[in-house]
């Protein structure tokens, strides 16, 4: 199907926003709510509807499609003359780990092929990549590929997630090296398929992921972690706002060129506090030095790298610290209090969502973590997101103890509240999943008026 339609994507154009149909094009239906885009389509002239929608008419020129993202991108592919195919790229498995170390490898690469005007678009556009800037993941992800290719990138990582997985038929002769931080993909075995010879970067601390890979794959495994047989690991380790190590290379391996490494040891800072950091960047440094990056790049990208993420990012502002930190299950709380203890700060304000919402044995834990933290961390008020009703709140305020708890219904609400409040050295801890993403630029509009 795809080699029919080539010549009349390419003399005709293609888009999935029906505003922007002229005659003859072709329209990629995204909605997933209604078929009135692909009605408008055949009304303005579109000669080809690519839709997953099923239509009666038969005078509507349409093709029917299993996924319609894994379409899209696929015919993106052919109009641009194949750009994904100029690509190697490096895949990072570890959910909300993962992005952390996409994001060290995005600014390394930059740094290293592009010239330096154009660092700071391909930067941004990285971040837009996340964001609602493209309507679909298949325009996110391919209109990366075109920014990374225009700026000489021609290897480009990206974490491996459900909304990427469709496109795999793709992708996978594309993947160049393999990062592998948790266990998250042995739950789907499928995503465990390997280009034999390929390089595997393994977080040895995790012992799931060993286990699961022990024989089963003709692959060089360099391992990295804090353990004593990896072959990369960090000594000197100091935390604070800039964590600082030495990154030491235990084991010869071979770059992809074929370059000898040879063990070493070098000083390494990173902005930003905490374990993770130091395993993120274990990972991206070893990932930069197979591709025959220079060290020093490097070393000047960590020490300059702002992190947008919420891997236990710290932002300052005029009056206070913004803490910003992932967190899905009790040991990610845990680890962000811990880490907590090596700041100096005056008094602590945390938004936290609505723990009733979980299982009820995963609520009483975060109860019994908050209260065990409280005294310690000087925790002076508690906001949690909660659409419940009054007397639920009140049944529930009973259960934390010797902390004000206020409920807000909506984010920005509580964000609000809680900056009135804030003065020199105080900070903000912002704590959860999906639900807190838009925590940063909802105060950056704040702190704008």
């Amino acid at each position: 199907m795809f080699g029919y339609l080539g010549h009349r994507l390419g003399n005709k154009g293609m888009t999935s926003d029906p505003i922007k149909i002229a005659p003859g094009m072709v329209y990629i239906d995204l909605d997933s709510k209604s078929r009135r885009g692909i009605y408008n389509a055949n009304k303005k002239g579109a000669s080809l509807i690519i839709s997953n929608k099923n239509v009666s008419n038969p005078s509507i020129p349409i093709v029917q499609v299993k996924d319609i993202e894994e379409t899209y991108l696929t015919l993106l592919n052919l109009l641009y003359e194949r750009p994904i195919d100029k690509v190697s790229i490096v895949a990072v498995y570890g959910g909300s780990k993962g992005q952390l170390v996409v994001r060290l490898l995005d600014e390394i690469f930059a740094n290293h092929f592009s010239k330096p005007n154009e660092r700071k678009e391909l930067k941004d556009f990285a971040y837009a990549l996340v964001s609602e800037k493209f309507n679909s993941i298949a325009e996110k992800f391919f209109y990366y590929v075109l920014l990374c290719l225009s700026n000489d990138m021609t290897t480009i990582p990206f974490s491996y997630s459900d909304e990427l997985k469709r496109f795999q038929s793709l992708l996978r002769p594309r993947y160049d090296c393999y990062i592998l931080i948790d266990e998250s993909p042995i739950k789907n075995k499928g995503m465990y398929c390997f280009t034999p010879g390929k390089p595997l970067f393994i977080n040895i601390d995790n012992p799931h992921i060993l286990k699961a890979i022990d024989g089963e794959f003709e692959n060089i495994a360099i391992t990295y972690g804090l353990n004593k047989k990896a072959a990369v690991t960090a000594t000197s380790i100091e935390y604070g706002e800039i964590t600082k190590f030495n990154y030491c290379l235990q084991r010869t391996f071979y770059s992809k060129s074929g370059s000898i490494i040879e063990p070493f040891e070098v000083p390494i800072s990173i902005k930003g506090l905490g374990i993770g950091k130091v395993y993120s960047a274990l990972s991206a440094i070893s990932c930069a030095l197979y591709y025959d990056i220079d060290m020093e790049c490097v070393k000047e990208t960590l020490y300059q790298f702002d992190d947008k993420g919420r891997d236990f990012s710290i932002i300052k502002y005029d009056n206070f610290i913004l803490i910003d930190s992932y967190c899905l299950t009790e040991r990610d709380y845990r680890e962000a209090f811990e880490m907590l203890q090596m700041l100096d700060y005056r008094s602590l304000y945390v938004i936290i969502p609505d723990f009733s919402s979980y299982r009820k044995e995963f609520n009483q834990l975060l109860v019994d973590l908050i209260n065990e933290w409280n005294l310690s961390l000087d925790i002076k008020e508690l906001y949690i997101l909660c659409g419940e009703k009054q007397e639920v709140q009140d049944k529930n305020l009973g259960i934390f103890k010797n902390v004000k708890v206020r409920y807000f219904d909506q984010l920005s609400k509580a964000i609000g509240c809680s900056i009135k409040y804030l003065s020199d050295k105080d900070v903000l801890l912002i704590l959860g999943g999906d639900e807190m993403n838009s925590s940063q630029s909802i105060i950056e509009l704040m702190s704008a008026k």
